[in-house]
């Protein structure tokens, strides 16, 4: 991807920063933001630098189908440009589709529109944690070039994870300021402590700080722990704590950080890389357990997200005879009981079908 390594020396961080003040600054003022404020943070390093400028975010988006969640399923048979790389114009192609559709839009500008506004700060939550599989850098530059086309400037777009070491590992550049799309880690830097239903954890800043808006960009795998992981474990990523929440096939603990404010209310998009998928040996996975699935899966709603992800892995299992993953993944239903999506099909409007 065409993102640069950050510049070392720190004169020249705190000029660019200023410069960036500055021309955020002049921004908001054209477009008569009603309110902005700068937060300043630093890395589990050290080093200072530069916060996201967090707009007043624009009304949540609404699923287009009344009284059903809207998911998409799609294939595409070029998908993959060989057995590890997608290919960019399969991905664009498939990811309009599915926006088109949950949003109940023709116009695939119009669909992406719905998404977030220009003036909010989008972080797209990858999973970089295992070697193997992760949500690969090209699906996320798909992502991130249409957003910019709709007019949320690179430089308020964050793609994150845990750690800046596993998004370099994944084939990530990393990149904390300047203009363009910027890339990090949490490195350490969370929140203060909050309790919300059975846990008890921080959030990272870049997520309860910096975002008005999340897009969530997990990858299908089976979970030893948790039966599957897809868009709601993803945020185990998220928090500062994830190994004191695997207890009891972790639930309730994953439904409940999903209920959590920060994460529930910013939610808009869920874009699960399925490219390749894991349905065995998970989460880290091992070669042999790795199948081309070259296809996305796109809600906004990560419950029908997890529970349609789960039974794409299952069939995979059944056809290799394997014990399926359902009867371990119950933070899926905790999560459907508490209200935070549907987690049987029929209360579901779903697309399945090959893209090309």
């Amino acid at each position: 991807m065409a993102w640069d390594e950050p510049r070392s020396s720190k004169q020249e961080a705190s000029q660019t920063s200023q410069g960036s003040e500055r021309r955020r600054f002049l921004r908001q003022v054209v477009v008569g933001a009603a309110a902005a404020f700068a937060r300043a943070c630093k890395s589990s390093s050290g080093a200072a630098h530069e916060t996201h400028v967090a707009q007043v975010p624009a009304s949540p988006a609404q699923p287009a189908a009344q009284g059903k969640t809207r998911i998409a399923i799609l294939n595409h048979s070029a998908m993959l440009a060989d057995a590890i790389t997608p290919d960019l114009a399969a991905v664009l192609a498939t990811l309009d589709e599915g926006v088109k559709y949950i949003f109940g839009e023709s116009d695939a500008a119009r669909a992406w529109a719905r998404v977030c506004g220009s003036q909010d700060v989008v972080a797209l939550k990858v999973n970089c944690i295992s070697g193997l599989m992760y949500s690969h850098p090209i699906v996320v530059q798909a992502i991130t070039q249409r957003l910019q086309e709709i007019g949320v400037p690179g430089e308020n777009i964050i793609v994150w994870d845990r750690t800046s070491g596993e998004l370099s590992r994944a084939g990530y550049k990393i990149r904390r300021e300047g203009v363009g799309v910027w890339c990090y880690g949490t490195d350490g830097a969370y929140d203060e402590w909050i309790q919300h239903r059975s846990v008890s954890t921080r959030l990272s800043k870049i997520l309860s700080q910096i975002a008005t808006v999340l897009i969530n960009v997990p990858i299908l795998k089976d979970h030893g722990g948790a039966g599957v992981t897809v868009a709601m474990k993803n945020h185990y990523g998220s928090i500062s704590n994830p190994g004191a929440m695997h207890s009891s096939y972790c639930n309730p603990a994953c439904a409940h950080i999903n209920d959590i404010p920060a994460i529930r209310d910013k939610t808009r998009l869920v874009v699960v890389d399925a490219t390749r998928a894991l349905f065995r040996n998970g989460p880290g996975g091992s070669p042999d357990a790795v199948w081309l699935a070259q296809t996305l899966i796109i809600s906004q709603n990560p419950v029908a997200t997890d529970t349609l992800g789960m039974r794409m892995i299952d069939a995979k299992r059944a056809e290799q005879g394997m014990e399926l993953t359902e009867p371990h993944a119950g933070y899926i239903v905790t999560a459907a009981q508490i209200g935070l999506g549907p987690n049987n099909p029929a209360d579901m409007s779903v697309l399945e079908t090959a893209v090309g």
